[in-house]
């Protein structure tokens, strides 16, 4: 029963808050901005101080460790993965070797990862929902 008055007391509170403001803006401007300012400068100074101290420190560790090993192992043997071989610069260009190389490419394009596979079904017995 303690929620039937609350709600309506933070309403009345809210109420007169924005009458307050309302009444400081109008009676004393230079008043109310300067106090205004003031509460922005302390809000920024507080939120840096928590900042500062506490989350840059939790942030800057990498937040989970644990992930973050794992996360540098995926990108290590990603680079791996897609390394690209140096060219050597030849001045005497050999069509043989280049139809070798193009031929090993699309072979190396074939490969399907081992972690991938095909599952085959009857794609041609779909039913015809129009008949429903």
């Amino acid at each position: 029963m303690t929620r039937n008055w609350v709600s309506p007391m933070i309403y009345t509170l809210i109420a007169l808050a924005i009458f307050y403001v309302g009444v400081q803006l109008f009676t004393n401007t230079s008043g109310f901005l300067k106090s205004i300012v003031m509460m922005i400068g302390i809000a920024v100074l507080i939120y840096g101080a928590i900042y500062f101290f506490f989350i840059r420190q939790r942030v800057g560790s990498g937040g989970n460790s644990n992930e973050m090993k794992k996360y540098k192992q995926a990108v290590k043997q990603s680079k791996q993965k897609y390394k690209a071989p140096k060219p050597v610069k030849s001045t005497k260009t050999n069509p043989s070797t280049t139809k070798s190389t193009s031929l090993q490419k699309k072979k190396a394009k074939r490969k399907q990862p081992s972690h991938l596979r095909v599952i085959e079904g009857n794609k041609n017995n779909k039913k015809d929902r129009a008949s429903f």
